[in-house]
Parts: C-alpha cells; sequence; structure tokens
C-alpha cells in the first residue's frame, strides 16, 4: 500500500494548522517546512530506538510479524541509558520484593503462646467493630425528590 504523502501534508498545513496561520507567508513556510520533512524518503533508516530501524512491510500480516519478532528485548540502551541503568533498577526491584516477603512471614510471639492468626483475627475484630453500619441505599432512594439532579441519580 501507498502512503498519501501529498495528502498528510494537506491535512497538516492546511486543516489541522492552516486555520490558525493568518499571514499568507508563514503558510507558506509551514507549507516549505512540511514539503521538506513529510515525504516517503522519511522512513528509510529512520531508526525507533537504537539499532531498531522501522522494517518494510507490504500487508498486515508481515507487520504485525516485523512488531511481534523483530524488536529486541527491552534494556536500557533502547532508552537512550546507559547498559548500567538495569542494574540499579533491578537491585531495587529485589529489595522492594524481598522485604515484602520478609514482611508477609508470621512472627513468632515471645512466648505468649498467642497463635498469630488469633492475633489477626482480633485486630480484624477491633477493626470491623469500629466501622459504621451500612447505608441503606433504598431509604435514601425514598428519601429524594422524584426530579432529581444528574448527580443524585449517579449517587444513589
Amino acid at each position: 500500500t501507498r502512503i498519501p504523502w501529498d495528502d498528510l501534508r494537506y491535512v497538516f498545513g492546511e486543516i489541522m494548522y492552516g486555520g490558525h496561520i493568518t499571514d499568507d507567508w508563514d503558510r507558506v513556510l509551514c507549507m516549505a517546512y512540511l514539503q521538506s520533512s513529510i515525504h516517503a524518503g522519511i522512513t528509510e533508516e529512520l531508526e525507533l530506538a537504537p539499532g531498531v530501524v522501522i522494517p518494510n512491510f507490504n500487508n498486515y500480516n508481515e507487520a504485525y510479524e516485523s512488531m511481534t519478532d523483530g524488536f529486541p528485548n527491552e534494556n536500557p540502551t533502547l532508552y537512550g541509558l546507559h547498559p548500567n541503568a538495569e542494574i540499579g533498577f533491578r537491585t531495587l526491584q529485589a529489595e522492594v520484593l524481598f522485604q515484602t516477603i520478609n514482611e508477609l512471614q508470621p512472627r513468632a510471639q515471645g512466648g505468649s503462646g498467642i497463635d498469630p492468626s488469633d492475633d489477626v483475627k482480633a485486630k480484624l475484630d477491633e477493626l470491623m467493630s469500629s466501622m459504621p453500619d451500612q447505608h441503606n441505599l433504598q431509604d435514601i432512594s425514598d428519601r429524594l425528590d422524584e426530579d432529581r439532579s444528574p448527580q443524585a441519580h449517579v449517587f444513589y
């Protein structure tokens, strides 16, 4: 399939930006920039990331295959970072993982004889007893006027 470069230049230069340009010479300048920057050669040797060139394809299946199979594994150089940037990220990620695992481990109570699961249940019961009663939405809805605002319809 052929990319309609002339149509794209028209859409960008006359429709999208052209309505905002009031001076004729500014419009000529805008079209000159578009003529030099939007053409068939812009995709040749263009890299999406360092070492990742835009593949040529003729149909959807070729495009899909090139996108799923043709890209390298994610690494810092794809984002313009130093290769060692991943070391710090992975170190922090591992620390958070092990800290989370450590926090999830049951703690032994020092000689009190209380099972950790009983302690959790007691805290949960205490929390549930401090919760307010649930709202009766049907009662609230009955108390509202018949001609409700849109907000009242959404929330009740």
